[in-house]
C-alpha cells in the first residue's frame, strides 16, 4: 500500500523514473509565479522563484533574470544556478514601474513526457503600492502584477518567408526560396498570389521588347499600348487609367486559374510573383526585374 501511495504522489508531481535512480519532478509552468520576499524598501527588492523548489534535479536549475524600467532601461541582469532568490538595488522614482523577466531552464528535467527539456518563462511587473490598513497606518511596498509562467520548451519554427534573397543579388529566385526551405528543414504552404497591378507583354521572350501593358485593378483589366520607339519602365509608370484604351474586360483569379472575360486560363507564377506564364503568353510584372 505504501508503494502505491508513493506512485500516486509521483504521478501528480510529474515524477519520471530513471534507471540511474535520479529523481525528476516538474509541475505545470502556468502554476508558477514570482513571490515578493523582501519588497517593502524603496530601493531594493528580493524575489523568490518557486520553480527552483518544484523542479528536480535542483542542481540543474538555471534562472536568467532581467529587470528594466518603464522606458526599457536595464536595471539588473543576472544568471543564477540552483538559487531561487534574486536581489538587487536600484534607483528609480516610486511612480515608475519595473518589469521583470526570468527564464527558468533545466536540461535534466522533462515535463509530462515532453521531448524537450524544461523551459518556463515568467514575465511580470512591479509597482509601488501604498495601502492604509487602518486610519493613520499605511503599508507600502513593491507589488507584483501576478502573472504566471509560459511553457517555452517547444522550439519555435521560423516564419516561412518567400521573399528571402539568399544570395544577396537583389532578386528573389526559386533557388533562393529552396535554399531557405532547406536551411530550416520545413515546407511552406502554397503562397497566395495576386494578379493585381501592372504587367508587360512582349511579342518576344525579352521583356525589353514589351509594347503592351495590362493593368489588373478591382476586377477590371485595362490595356495600354506604347506609341513611341522606346518603351521603358519610366514610360509605363507615367501612364494612368485615362491613357488606357476604352475597352476594359472583367477578370478574377482563383488559385492558379485566371478568368478573363469569362475565359478560364491555367497560369503559373514564377520568380516570386514576378512573371505569369500561360499557354503562348508570358507577362512580367512592371518593376519586378524578372527576366526570361
Amino acid at each position: 500500500m505504501k508503494q502505491q501511495i508513493i506512485l500516486v504522489i509521483a504521478a501528480v508531481l510529474g515524477f519520471v523514473p530513471s534507471s540511474g535512480a535520479q529523481v525528476i519532478t516538474t509541475v505545470d509552468c502556468d502554476l508558477i509565479g514570482l513571490v515578493c520576499n523582501v519588497c517593502s524598501q524603496t530601493n531594493t527588492i528580493n524575489l523568490y522563484h518557486p520553480g527552483g523548489y518544484l523542479t528536480w534535479p535542483h542542481s540543474e536549475n538555471v534562472f536568467e533574470w532581467e529587470f528594466t524600467d518603464s522606458e526599457g532601461n536595464l536595471l539588473h541582469q543576472e544568471t543564477l544556478v540552483d538559487d531561487n532568490f534574486v536581489s538587487f538595488d536600484f534607483d528609480i522614482p516610486l511612480t515608475d514601474t519595473m518589469f521583470v523577466s526570468v527564464l527558468h531552464t533545466n536540461d535534466s528535467a522533462w515535463h509530462n513526457g515532453s521531448q524537450n527539456s524544461w523551459a518556463c518563462l515568467v514575465e511580470d511587473y512591479l509597482f509601488w503600492e501604498e495601502t492604509e490598513v487602518i486610519p493613520g497606518t499605511v503599508l507600502a511596498g513593491w507589488t507584483l502584477g501576478g502573472t504566471v509562467g509560459v511553457d517555452v520548451s517547444q522550439p519555435v519554427e521560423p516564419e516561412c518567408n518567400l521573399q528571402y534573397d539568399g544570395d544577396g543579388d537583389g532578386t528573389v529566385t526559386v533557388v533562393d526560396v529552396l535554399g531557405l526551405l532547406s536551411e530550416f528543414g520545413q515546407s511552406c504552404e502554397d503562397p497566395s498570389y495576386t494578379v493585381e497591378g501592372r504587367w508587360l507583354w512582349s511579342f518576344s521572350d525579352d521583356v525589353a521588347d514589351a509594347n503592351t501593358m495590362y493593368e489588373y485593378l478591382n476586377g477590371l483589366r485595362y490595356t495600354f499600348y506604347c506609341d513611341q520607339s522606346e518603351c521603358n519602365e519610366d514610360y509605363w509608370n507615367a501612364l494612368d487609367i485615362t491613357d488606357a484604351i476604352p475597352n476594359t474586360v472583367p477578370y478574377s483569379l482563383d488559385g492558379d486559374t485566371l478568368t478573363i472575360n469569362g475565359t478560364e486560363i491555367a497560369v503559373t507564377f514564377e520568380c516570386v510573383e514576378g512573371v505569369i506564364f500561360w499557354p503562348g503568353l508570358n507577362i512580367w510584372r512592371l518593376g519586378s526585374d524578372c527576366a526570361e
